[in-house]
């Protein structure tokens, strides 16, 4: 018997145009001042403080990240890799140590399809990887694909995905016009 577990939605945050706005200027600059928006939306820094606090305790932004250019490290290689588990509960546990204990597995994801994991690794180069990921996972897994990054096509962009939102809620005004726009 197959049975899939999806995550349960919790209860969704209403947004209005405001919100969408400054999650767009968040996307763009996620250092800018409270100040700077404020003076950017024609607002009050305390609403646009009280709006962003609305937003991280309602679940819409987890967190603030950084993002890091990891080849300007000496970490010029990007890959994903493909897996599925291989029998035995035991092998299970260290298969999932390995990935918790790693440093070169940036994210793992555990999915629906042809592979039960998809992984997302940073290393030096192609030796690095074989020897630090590759072969210590093989006697893991049930089989490994690996596609290594050779060039982003479309970087990493949710901004699109606002508009789409403001769509479905059928919200009177566009997130995606310019911040400075009264």
């Amino acid at each position: 018997m197959l049975v899939i577990r999806l995550k349960k939605s919790t209860d969704k945050l209403k947004l209005d145009p405001l919100d969408l706005k400054i999650l767009e200027a968040l996307l763009d600059e996620g250092r800018i001042k409270f100040k700077d928006l404020a003076k950017a939306l024609n607002l009050d820094e305390r609403m646009i403080s009280r709006r962003v606090d609305r937003l991280v305790k309602g679940g819409i932004i987890r967190k603030f990240t950084l993002e890091i250019d990891w080849s300007r490290l000496g970490f010029g290689m990007q890959a994903y890799v493909c897996t599925r588990t291989a029998v035995g509960e035991g092998l299970r546990k260290r298969l999932f140590e390995f990935f918790n204990s790693h440093p070169r597995i940036a994210r793992v994801d555990s999915t629906v399809g042809a592979y039960e994991y998809i992984l997302y690794t940073i290393c030096r180069d192609l030796q690095d990887f074989r020897s630090r990921i590759g072969t210590p996972l093989e006697p893991l897994t049930a089989g490994l694909s690996t596609s290594i990054i050779s060039h982003h096509i479309k970087p990493l962009d949710y901004k699109p995905l606002l508009k789409v939102v403001a769509e479905i809620a059928n919200l009177p005004e566009s997130p995606n016009s310019d911040i400075g726009e009264k």
